[in-house]
């Protein structure tokens, strides 16, 4: 089994070089991958609050789906990633305590791939805020038809 197309498609991600619109979008960043997991991180924004202050739970959670995303492409072989990717198709939050925007600089997700199996792809996240755990996630991925070469056209550039 072979993963290097995927590693060079996780480094690319890593280095700034392929992103996703949302990624883009809200500022996060792979940070660290290793098969079966993956670290994201990005800077906690006045902007990302609610009227609260709080960094809304949405933000969160979209940072922990990235995270549990690329720690499921991980365990793709390269084979498998020619015809296949893994998307969410269920997320479970639990908000352990309120972020407050101004308090902190950074959330970070960490996730690991718990169990793949055929079809399905069960992994987990903690979200931290400044290193404490402020929030819990867990989600079911599945196999759809993905396009990788189109992705990398579209997204980034191809050279490792």
């Amino acid at each position: 089994m072979s993963y290097e197309f995927v590693d060079r498609m996780m480094e690319q991600s890593r280095a700034g070089q392929l992103r996703s619109p949302v990624s883009e979008t809200l500022d996060m960043h792979l940070v660290e991958f290793g098969r079966g997991e993956a670290t994201y991180e990005m800077a906690a924004r006045e902007e990302l609050g609610n009227p609260l202050g709080v960094i809304q739970g949405g933000v969160a959670t979209a940072l922990a789906d990235a995270a549990m995303a690329a720690a499921t492409t991980t365990i793709l072989t390269d084979e498998e990633i020619q015809e296949s990717a893994i998307t969410t198709i269920d997320i479970f939050a639990r908000f352990i305590r309120p972020v407050n925007a101004k308090r902190i600089d950074r959330l970070r997700a960490e996730a690991k791939v718990i169990r793949a199996g055929g079809r399905l792809v069960w992994a987990e996240a903690d979200v931290l805020a400044d290193g404490e755990v402020v929030g819990k996630f867990a989600s079911t991925g599945i196999r759809v038809s993905f396009d990788p070469q189109a992705y990398i056209s579209e997204r980034g550039t191809s050279d490792g």
